[in-house]
């Protein structure tokens, strides 16, 4: 019996040296290590894992602009956790969060087309390139605002081709925004490029050219501007693919080689005769070069019609 009595004593004596665990103690309160938020706003619940429901939405700082970050360190998480009555210390200074606020991206390609439009509308004939002077620079929406763009104003100087335009985002909402944006359009012209590499002394085929368009003043003035002037000729040197052709990169093809021999052909209105002639130059198709008939050891002058074909020119026989 007094043993008894002396172990209840003890257990009440504990129960009062060491209280029972209050709710928050009684729970495993961490600290996330990141959060993606959508709204405006950023929560315990975003900072914390563990809370009471009722503490879970209790907004405590802005959140960043759309598309962007923000660390919060260990300081200012103490801060927190002791002004809302969190059971949550730093364990080192190292402790942190990065919160991220969640966007729409309107990227430059869609502003760009949009600023195209506007320009057609206030008179600037396609086919045109808009050029905003830059890839990387991109509008961040919050995700609820209306993913809608679209230009409130603009002016041009026709004279240089550069633009100042106001494009506008989420137009009569709360979140709407305007940006100044300036750029320059180009005129553009279509022009025969290549589609595959050729070499020097390679023959241009016809499914190795296509019509492209290019910027007007990326062209030189010997620039090529129909696909039969490249076609059929003769490569001058290594080309690449989608680049403008120049006159000079190309050459009508050696069809007649300087000591081969050739037929010649002589038509008249009452007859036609041919004859072998050996080649004393090089020739391209029109060319007007001198061969030797072998049958009489002439020199005649003759037009080149085909590969190691010519025509004779009784008027210019020497």
């Amino acid at each position: 019996m007094i043993i008894r009595n002396i172990i209840v004593a003890i257990a009440l004596a504990l129960f009062f040296v060491f209280p029972a665990p209050s709710r928050a103690q009684d729970m495993d309160i961490l600290l996330r290590p990141q959060a993606h938020i959508e709204g405006a706003y950023v929560t315990l619940g975003d900072i914390f894992s563990g809370l009471p429901v009722d503490q879970e939405t209790v907004a405590v700082a802005h959140a960043p602009q759309p598309g962007q970050q923000a660390v919060l360190d260990y300081r200012w998480l103490a801060g927190i956790a002791q002004r809302y009555k969190v059971a949550w210390r730093p364990r080192t200074t190292a402790d942190q969060i990065i919160i991220t606020r969640d966007s729409q991206s309107i990227g430059m390609d869609e502003i760009s087309d949009v600023i195209h439009g506007a320009l057609q509308e206030n008179g600037i004939a396609p086919p045109f390139s808009v050029d905003m002077g830059g890839d990387t620079f991109r509008i961040e929406l919050p995700v609820d605002a209306p993913a809608q763009i679209e230009v409130t104003g603009i002016n041009i100087n026709r004279r240089t081709g550069r633009f100042i335009a106001d494009v506008t985002t989420g137009r009569g909402s709360a979140q709407q925004r305007t940006y100044r944006m300036s750029g320059r359009y180009f005129p553009l012209e279509q022009v025969p490029v290549l589609v595959d590499p050729v070499r020097r002394g390679d023959i241009v085929r016809p499914d190795q050219v296509e019509l492209q368009e290019v910027r007007s003043d990326r062209l030189q003035a010997n620039v090529l501007r129909n696909p039969s002037d490249v076609i059929g000729k003769e490569v001058r040197r290594n080309v690449g693919p989608g680049e403008p052709l120049l006159n000079r990169d190309f050459t009508a093809p050696i069809l007649v080689k300087r000591g081969a021999i050739v037929n010649i052909r002589l038509e008249t209105p009452n007859m036609s005769l041919t004859a072998r002639g050996k080649s004393l130059e090089n020739g391209s198709v029109g060319d007007v070069i001198r061969v030797v008939n072998l049958q009489s050891n002439k020199t005649i002058q003759v037009e080149v019609t085909a590969e190691n074909e010519v025509r004779a020119l009784p008027s210019m026989s020497q």
